[in-house]
């Protein structure tokens, strides 16, 4: 395991979903921290907790864009999202469980959103929903 570094290839050009990411990418450092530090087991499980809690908040609002923009592959994106929500559900409450191996899955998790999710779902969206907005101001 190894920290995050923010990439220029994860922006997507929506300020507030870049700034979601940053803030998830900001929550997997604490906790490779907290496992790295050996913070103990209530440590790392706060620190799971914020991250599944936050990851949900940011799918939704990124849903809500997709909605307002009439995203042609929204389905597909909110099944993605089902798919990692229910994966880091699935670890949190394993940990929850006290079962090993929780916190090193959902930090793999994460690393899944930000090598996999982000360009294969987040930049196309992006990049339509500002080809939308551009074509709508132009009107």
């Amino acid at each position: 395991m190894e920290p995050f570094f923010w990439k220029q290839s994860y922006d997507t050009g929506l300020k507030q979903l870049d700034r979601d990411h940053r803030a998830i990418l900001e929550l997997a450092n604490v906790l490779y921290s907290t496992i790295h530090n050996e913070a103990g087991r209530a440590a790392v499980l706060q620190s799971c907790q914020k991250i599944v809690e936050f990851t949900e908040e940011h799918f939704s609002r990124e849903e809500k864009y997709m909605e307002v923009s009439d995203y042609n592959r929204a389905e597909e994106h909110k099944l993605e999202h089902g798919r990692l929500k229910e994966e880091a559900r699935r670890l949190l409450l394993r940990l929850e469980l006290d079962n090993p191996g929780g916190a090193t899955g959902l930090y793999r998790v994460l690393q899944k959103l930000f090598i996999e999710h982000i360009p294969e779902y987040d930049k196309p969206f992006g990049e339509y929903y500002l080809s939308r907005s551009k074509k709508e101001r132009q009107r």
